[in-house]
């Protein structure tokens, strides 16, 4: 069965950092067109490493698939230059289920991660790696 794309994203390049604005929730339908409006923005960051900040918004849960997408794309994006990842929970529902999936995909895809209060914050963060 093919399901209506769900969930709201933008991407966008600042230097070397990638950004993605995004409100869930999310199935795979709509991590399919992610994953390809991804591409279109590292093969720009590739050839050097490079760090992206995520700022979810709402409910920004993953169905089941979706996070195996998810895991994928974050595995594709490490082999293609990503450093870290900051997250940014901005008035989320269910934050605590929120992290447990975003943490269980990075893990799985060994990059590092961290949830920041701001994109500001993040930069600082990634100063510190």
């Amino acid at each position: 069965m093919i399901f209506m794309e769900h969930g709201l994203f933008e991407v966008k390049i600042e230097g070397k950092l990638l950004l993605v604005d995004a409100t869930g929730p999310f199935n795979k339908e709509l991590l399919i067109q992610y994953e390809k409006a991804l591409d279109t923005c590292i093969r720009t960051l590739e050839v050097s490493e490079w760090n992206q900040v995520i700022t979810l918004h709402q409910l920004s849960l993953f169905t089941p698939e979706a996070e195996q997408v998810l895991t994928n794309t974050v595995i594709n994006r490490r082999s293609r230059g990503l450093i870290a990842c900051a997250i940014v929970l901005m008035n989320v529902e269910g934050e605590s289920l929120i992290k447990t999936q975003m943490s269980r995909c990075y893990d799985h895809a060994r990059v590092k991660h961290n949830y920041t209060a701001s994109i500001h914050d993040a930069n600082k963060w990634f100063l510190t790696l």
